[in-house]
């Protein structure tokens, strides 16, 4: 019999880097002057931002498993890691999504979140597979930036 190994057995235990993502959640949050709520979840950091000024869908930001980076929309989630070397990435994803200039890309189970690179090409960061609930009228979802407010 052929055993299989879970990825949790195949990782090595990572560098917490609780501190280095708490700084660039709130470096984020305050750039976009975003309001949040820091949710007790099992993981090191859950950060939910409702809907608001900035933000036309809600959105969450994780850091779990010491050095795994979330971002998540109502039916995409995402995982970037390890923490060094996908940390700058990471944030101008997010800060290209708040602006809106980054899109979800939904094919059957299949969804990408992307960035433009230019005549029209979109450039794939993350792909998801599974089945998470997709309550969009449309295969794309993005954010609809609203001017940048300072922060309060």
């Amino acid at each position: 019999m052929r055993l299989l190994r879970t990825w949790s057995c195949v990782r090595q235990p990572a560098q917490d880097y609780t501190p280095q993502a708490t700084t660039l959640f709130s470096r984020f949050a305050e750039r976009h002057g975003l309001a949040y709520q820091a949710v007790d979840a099992p993981v090191e950091i859950l950060w939910e931002f409702p809907e608001q000024v900035g933000l036309s869908l809600p959105m969450t930001l994780g850091l779990q498993n010491n050095d795994e980076l979330n971002f998540g929309v109502p039916g995409f989630w995402s995982y970037f890691f390890p923490f060094p070397k996908v940390a700058s990435e990471f944030e101008q994803v997010l800060d290209a999504w708040v602006e809106g200039r980054a899109r979800i890309a939904r094919r059957g189970l299949t969804s990408r979140l992307q960035v433009p690179i230019g005549n029209g090409t979109w450039s794939t960061v993350y792909t998801a597979r599974g089945h998470l609930t997709w309550d969009h009228p449309s295969e794309f979802i993005q954010n609809i930036a609203a001017p940048h407010r300072p922060p309060p």
